[in-house]
């Protein structure tokens, strides 16, 4: 059985037996509490057990405002989002969809960005943690305080009714027997305001009685919130211990790969380049040695140069005879002439 089941047992007991248990300086108390209450006073009945139940009504209202101010959707976001982040970090063809513009950032600009929210979500967490671990001091504070306003009211309730018995069991009787021996009217009315007091007086103590059993009640429930306080608080230690870190060298692995990709792709690209260039000389050098050995077995004239050479010497050889001839020709018809035209100027002279 755990502590706090144990505790709640015990607070069970000491509701259905409000003396037990009790110390003797509580007993004392009980005593002069008993001495205290003063039925012919009708003020102190009402304000019997009034401050224990004002202080109990403060402290149930204390554990309202702590739940109200406790936003465990915003925790349980913050776990998602990191969560969340987790499956993100995931590479695929050299983007990452855990950052914007994946294109347009760099490996280092990459890492900043993942380093930005690890410290963000980091820092989210390391607060709520705090202010978890700081709760649940409070609420042990809290626990210690019903505990002590809940053996106070045993008290209270302790002194009431051993009080009212009594009162049942000695004064009333008393009261009783005077007015029947008196006949006074007087005697009479305070035998009905002993019964009215006393009346008032179990009342109160059932108010009380209703107030210890919400105190009982709130023992285990501030157990309870304690205990999912120091779980989340747990949790969120774990995340930060375990999964962050996780989280951390899953984006460096990322990085480390999209960097290796891109090495390889510059390292790819080389080979390529190396390899057309290395294609492209081959072929260079081919036809480079093809018309180099062409040009050495060729000979300093080709024949067929020779031949046209040749045949154009000789009809340039031709032409000019033909144009000789043709001049000889000429001269000789214009020599015939000159002579036939000095005969016919001699003749004509005679």
């Amino acid at each position: 059985m755990s502590d706090t089941l144990m505790s709640y047992d015990m607070l069970q007991t000491i509701a259905n037996n409000p003396e037990i248990n009790l110390t003797e300086e509580e007993l004392k108390e009980v005593d002069e509490c008993v001495k205290s209450i003063d039925l012919a006073n009708s003020t102190a009945i009402i304000e019997y057990g009034s401050d224990i139940q004002k202080k109990l009504s403060e402290l149930s209202g204390t554990m309202l405002t702590n739940l109200n101010s406790q936003d465990i959707d915003d925790i349980g976001e913050v776990l998602d989002t990191t969560v969340g982040y987790l499956r993100d970090i995931e590479e695929e063809k050299g983007k990452f969809s855990l950052f914007k513009k994946a294109k347009e950032m760099s490996v280092r600009e990459k890492y900043r960005e993942a380093e930005k929210n690890i410290d963000k979500v980091t820092g989210t967490l390391q607060q709520h943690q705090i202010q978890l671990m700081k709760d649940c001091a409070m609420l042990d504070q809290m626990y210690h305080m019903n505990t002590v306003y809940f053996r106070d009211l045993n008290v209270k309730i302790a002194a009431g009714k051993r009080k009212l018995d009594d009162c049942k069991h000695l004064e009333l009787p008393a009261l009783e027997k005077k007015a029947i021996e008196t006949g006074l009217a007087q005697d009479a009315q305070a035998v009905t305001d002993m019964k009215n007091q006393m009346d008032r007086l179990e009342k109160k103590i059932y108010e009380l009685e209703l107030t210890r059993t919400i105190s009982l009640q709130s023992a285990p429930q501030i157990r309870l919130i304690q205990s999912n306080q120091a779980t989340m608080a747990e949790k969120i230690q774990s995340t930060l211990l375990n999964t962050i870190p996780l989280w951390k060298n899953q984006v460096v692995l990322a990085l480390g790969m999209e960097h290796t990709r891109q090495a390889v792709k510059a390292e790819k690209e080389i080979n390529d380049m190396t390899n057309k260039l290395l294609l492209k000389n081959a072929e260079t050098l081919k036809l480079a040695s093809v018309e180099t050995m062409q040009a050495a077995n060729r000979g300093f004239v080709d024949v067929a140069t020779l031949d046209a050479t040749n045949k154009l010497l000789i009809e340039s050889l031709d032409e000019v005879a033909r144009i000789q001839a043709e001049g000889r020709d000429s001269r000789s018809a214009a020599e015939l002439e000159l002579v036939r035209i000095d005969e016919e100027m001699k003749n004509r002279l005679m």
